[in-house]
Formats: C-alpha cells, sequence, structure tokens
C-alpha cells in the first residue's frame, strides 16, 4: 500500500513538472499587510486602503486578499498578495 502510494505521488510530481509550460517571462510576487482601526467601524474598509496603497506605490497592480483577520469592526488587518 505506501509502495502504491509513494509511486503514485512520484509519478503525479513527474507528470506536473512535465505539464507545467515554461514561462517566458518570470512573474515578481510580494506581499502586503494592510492594517486598519476605526471609531466608525470602517477597519476592514481601511485595511484594505492600506494594502492597496502599498501594493500601488511598488508597483504592484494584480493583487488579491487570501486572508482577512477581523478582531472586531474597529481593527482588522488584511493580507494581500500581488504579482507584476
Amino acid at each position: 500500500m505506501r509502495r502504491t502510494l509513494l509511486g503514485l505521488l512520484g509519478a503525479a510530481a513527474v507528470m506536473g513538472a512535465i505539464a507545467t509550460p515554461a514561462s517566458a517571462s518570470p512573474l515578481e510576487t510580494r506581499e502586503f499587510v494592510g492594517h486598519g482601526s476605526s471609531d466608525f467601524g470602517l477597519a476592514l474598509f481601511y485595511a484594505r486602503h492600506d494594502a492597496r496603497t502599498q501594493a500601488e506605490r511598488a508597483g504592484f497592480t494584480d493583487c488579491e486578499e487570501y486572508f482577512k483577520l477581523v478582531i472586531s469592526p474597529y481593527d482588522a488587518t488584511v493580507f494581500w498578495r500581488c504579482t507584476r
């Protein structure tokens, strides 16, 4: 059973390496962390704005939010992964 599983995992790794197309230009990936706090419950909005501002200053435009931590409506943190 163990050999079969290891064989399947090895075959999947080899096929993944073969099937993956080569990229002509490597993409640069970077992560940004935005923090926000507000007395009016707008912490998530401010945290996203903070992350977006950091990314734009660094020249990144293609971003996705992969995690958000909302402790309360008054304190939030977002994590963005961006590529260019």
